[in-house]
């Protein structure tokens, strides 16, 4: 019988089934770890963010302040759990009451699980602005005309992120050819980081096949629900390599982090942004775009709404064309069917 990777869930969203959603998974026995508590204990900042390193920052103006009309319609954001809802709810405040005296109006914000969820409810038109990944942003380009608004930098001074491909240090495993035959854990089918990257880098080496999921090089691939499931599979020997975010040692205890080691990287993705509804009031779009954009990590006001915003370091613009690259690794797969309107400069 071969074995499995068995996923059980709290109250897991059928998109979001990365390391961002509260989530235990069994096998052969093993403990169960909640990651809600590890990224608790993490700070509650996305496993993306690092505080020993902070990009360098110019100052940058605050749009306006407007006076408030409380009957004027009111601007709707989605924002993504990725730890303990009731924690993201209280977050969310800090960054609403930032944003408040740059937008003038009422500001609604929802806690999401998971991406589908944010892109129906802005297909509804019931919210305006949404933090997404690349992935679900390119879905909701192609489905609703979403647009990209802003990138979010991380500690590293870089609005981008690459995936890794993990291996034990004492496993003997030094390339990608070694691992033929063996075992790899991704995080998920549906997921940029944790699957359709690591597995471009098997693919650009003429290991896998680029159009489907399936193929014989592995002896058997697995999805294991998640970045740190992924990664403690290969910490705990359950799989020979892992393929998710270059972000996923985090999820470690330092003193396991020496025990794993990367042996390829992938190309760069854009980072998670911020998108907009199409239609949605340019004005408004370009007040809370102004007014995120002045975040400064070194003042510490901003430092805090910065913390409450996945504990990012800022943002920066962005435009369609900025993911053009990662648009023909999705569409490989089917998640984007028309690669060349990212990579059409004339669609910014």
């Amino acid at each position: 019988m071969k074995q499995k990777l068995l996923l059980a869930t709290l109250k897991t969203p059928p998109r979001r089934s990365k390391t961002w959603r509260s989530v235990r998974w069994l096998m052969k026995g093993m403990p169960v770890h909640v990651l809600a508590i590890l990224l608790y204990c993490l700070g509650t900042q996305r496993l993306h963010s690092q505080e020993s390193v902070n990009p360098s920052s110019s100052v940058k103006s605050y749009p306006e302040k407007v006076p408030f009309d409380i009957n004027a319609e009111p601007l709707r954001i989605a924002f993504i759990s990725y730890a303990n809802p009731q924690q993201v709810v209280r977050d969310t405040e800090t960054v609403v009451d930032y944003l408040r005296p740059f937008v003038g109006a009422p500001i609604q914000s929802t806690v999401t699980l998971d991406y589908g969820s944010s892109i129906e409810s802005m297909r509804g038109g019931k919210t305006d602005l949404a933090f997404v990944d690349p992935l679900a942003f390119m879905m909701a380009h192609e489905q609703i005309g979403a647009e990209p608004l802003l990138l979010e930098i991380y500690s590293y001074g870089k609005a981008a992120y690459h995936s890794s491909i993990w291996v034990h240090k004492d496993s003997g495993i030094e390339r990608l050819e070694d691992l033929k035959g063996k075992t790899i854990a991704f995080a998920d089918q549906v997921d940029m980081s944790g699957h359709l990257l690591p597995r471009e880098i098997f693919v650009q080496k003429g290991l896998l096949p680029g159009n489907r999921f399936d193929g014989e090089f592995f002896q058997q691939v697995y999805f294991a629900g998640g970045d740190e499931q992924a990664i403690r599979s290969v910490l705990n020997r359950f799989v020979t390599a892992a393929g998710v975010s270059q972000y996923a040692l985090l999820l470690l205890r330092p003193e396991e982090r020496d025990k794993v080691k990367v042996i390829a990287t992938s190309i760069e993705s854009p980072s998670h942004l911020l998108m907009a509804r199409k239609g949605f009031d340019s004005e408004i779009k370009q007040r809370v775009k102004r007014a995120l954009l002045a975040l400064n990590p070194s003042t510490p006001n901003d430092k805090v709404v910065l913390s409450k915003l996945y504990g990012v370091q800022g943002f920066a613009e962005t435009k369609l064309s900025d993911f053009a690259e990662v648009a023909r690794v999705a569409a490989r797969y089917g998640f984007v069917k028309d690669p060349q309107r990212f990579a059409n400069r004339e669609n910014d």
